[in-house]
């Protein structure tokens, strides 16, 4: 090769070098920016490989009420299982709750925290109800019979053993040998709620909040609760009164509220409906004012099979959503 040949190869090189670089001061100069997808987040926990429906169920919460599981209106539901006499897994987990709180503020109100008690002979609504106020947050204590809960036990795969203690503690001759993973499910009001993952009892708070925060941010979640006193009226559409509007209702059977605030019914169907002990004549409108924290559950003539659960929170309290 000659030293020219050479010398017009270097030449080249260092055109081509010079238009390379060129480009890139252009494209870095054109307003537009190299946008990179941040890859998904994986949860944590034990996946389930095909996704599973969560089992339904059907029990009374810790205020005597009802409590159908499918129906919850919250987005996204942990759900554990033990018994109030419990001294390591139940309480653990329970503080979990607390630090899960904790790291992700307000958000928790998107999240309902389910106890579903695998003692339901011994703990009563009214024992749930008592151990579950000293925790924070919002947790929904489960019993029932035995008949009602040991198929739920079944269905979600829960292992639960009695142990004889040599002596007795709080009136107890017994201890549960039980499963202490903590299940998250996310609501699909259409396709059925899913069991996204479950956590084996140790896993830490930190890897549960990043989760539930990431599910939170997802777009494609499809179901949202409002902020508290963020409903402020509830109007009984045309037709409240069919079979078909009770079946499918698209009024909220769940509100929050503060001390103090109101709610205004209006019925708009062609018929008479009870909302608690107020009757609304067709057209007509009641308003419904909260004086103390606390919750109460009204009947409602266009939803006789579902109470309405309305929360109240205290006034004081940054609790928006």
């Amino acid at each position: 090769m000659t030293t020219t040949h050479r010398n017009n190869i270097a030449l080249l090189r260092s055109v081509a070098l010079l238009l390379f670089l060129m480009v890139g001061v252009i494209s870095g100069c054109s307003g537009k920016e190299t946008i990179s997808e941040q890859p998904p987040h994986a949860l944590g926990g034990i996946h389930y490989t095909p996704p599973r429906l969560a089992p339904n169920f059907v029990a009374l919460n810790h205020s005597g009420q009802e409590y159908m599981f499918r129906k919850q209106p919250h987005p996204l539901r942990m759900v554990f299982f033990g018994y109030v006499s419990c001294l390591d897994v139940c309480p653990t987990n329970l503080k979990r709750y607390e630090k899960i709180q904790e790291m992700i503020g307000n958000k928790i109100e998107q999240v309902q925290f389910v106890f579903v008690t695998i003692d339901p002979e011994k703990e009563t609504p009214e024992v749930m109800k008592e151990y579950l106020g000293h925790y924070k947050g919002e947790i929904i204590g489960i019993t029932g019979t035995p008949e009602q809960l040991e198929p739920v036990y079944e269905s979600w795969g829960i292992l639960r053993e009695k142990v004889a203690l040599e002596e007795s503690v709080d009136g107890r001759d017994y201890k549960w040998d039980h499963s202490g993973q903590i299940f998250l499910v996310q609501a699909d009001p259409e396709n059925g709620d899913k069991l996204r993952v479950s956590y084996p009892y140790g896993t830490g708070h930190e890897v549960m909040a990043r989760d539930i925060e990431a599910l939170l941010k997802d777009p494609t979640l499809k179901t949202r609760l409002p902020n508290i006193s963020e409903i402020q009226r509830v109007t009984l559409p045309p037709g409240a009164y069919s079979l078909a509007f009770q079946k499918k209702p698209t009024i909220p059977t769940y509100i929050r509220v503060r001390v103090g605030d109101a709610l205004v019914w209006r019925n708009d169907d062609y018929m008479y409906h009870f909302v608690g002990d107020m009757r609304i004549a067709p057209g007509e409108e009641a308003t419904q004012v909260f004086d103390e924290p606390g919750e109460i559950y009204l009947g409602c003539t266009a939803t006789p099979d579902d109470k309405i659960r309305i929360v109240i929170f205290d006034r004081d309290e940054d609790m928006d959503g």
